[in-house]
């Protein structure tokens, strides 16, 4: 049955992007600092661009699609918490290497900058992976009891999406916002395994036998 892209899927479709052009830019600033060869810094510089320009879209949709999911269990709300604030510290990396690098050669520092952002890109991501195989963030034919799934986003092509894309972002600044308070006041700490490198027992992913999709339900914005 043919179905509609829904907006909160276009996170995990152009996330790709920035997870392969900021590494290669990156790599390729190596390359140039060590080597001195300034093709491979001009490359780099164009690359660091493209991805930093990927990253921005990725954000932003990933924002918005942090409201328009299911997560009523607080490791799943803690760790889609962990997964954007990473990946706001990436985005704020990326964009001061390019500022950077658009007028000048690449140095050690934003080289390692660079670099280390890669490295924590990779942590983000595999907790991107753990919400969706593991607790089933943002998956549509999740059971009616589950803890996790998605709500009914509009369509990604509808006349809706836009206004939806930008008022759902802000709202998950502010929800970024408000958990970041929360844990540096110790008002609330995180959830058991919210950070992926343990196992909970909280609710795991399963799907319905029948292939039913669920209904929406509003997530709790604490």
């Amino acid at each position: 049955m043919k179905r509609e892209m829904l907006l909160h899927e276009l996170h995990p479709a152009v996330v790709h992007a920035p997870l392969a052009l900021l590494p290669t830019a990156a790599v390729a600033d190596l390359i140039a600092v060590t080597t001195g060869d300034r093709a491979w810094a001009k490359v780099a510089r164009r690359v660091w661009v493209a991805g930093t320009l990927g990253g921005v879209l990725a954000g932003v949709s990933g924002l918005a699609a942090s409201q328009e999911v299911r997560m009523d269990s607080p490791r799943a709300r803690d760790m889609t918490f962990l997964h954007g604030l990473g990946n706001a510290v990436i985005l704020l990396g990326a964009l001061g290497v390019t500022t950077w690098r658009v007028k000048r050669e690449p140095t050690v520092v934003t080289t390692l900058l660079g670099l280390g952002a890669c490295g924590l890109a990779l942590y983000t991501a595999s907790l991107g992976g753990k919400m969706v195989y593991e607790l089933g963030v943002g998956i549509n034919p999740m059971p009616e009891d589950s803890p996790q799934g998605t709500l009914k986003g509009p369509p990604l092509l509808s006349a809706r999406a836009p206004v939806a894309l930008v008022k759902d972002a802000f709202l998950g600044v502010k929800w970024l916002v408000s958990r970041a308070r929360e844990l540096l006041t110790g008002a609330r700490p995180l959830a058991p395994g919210a950070e992926g490198l343990r196992s909970s027992g909280d609710s795991t992913l399963q799907l319905p036998l029948d292939g039913s999709s669920m209904s929406g339900r509003e997530m709790s914005r604490a």
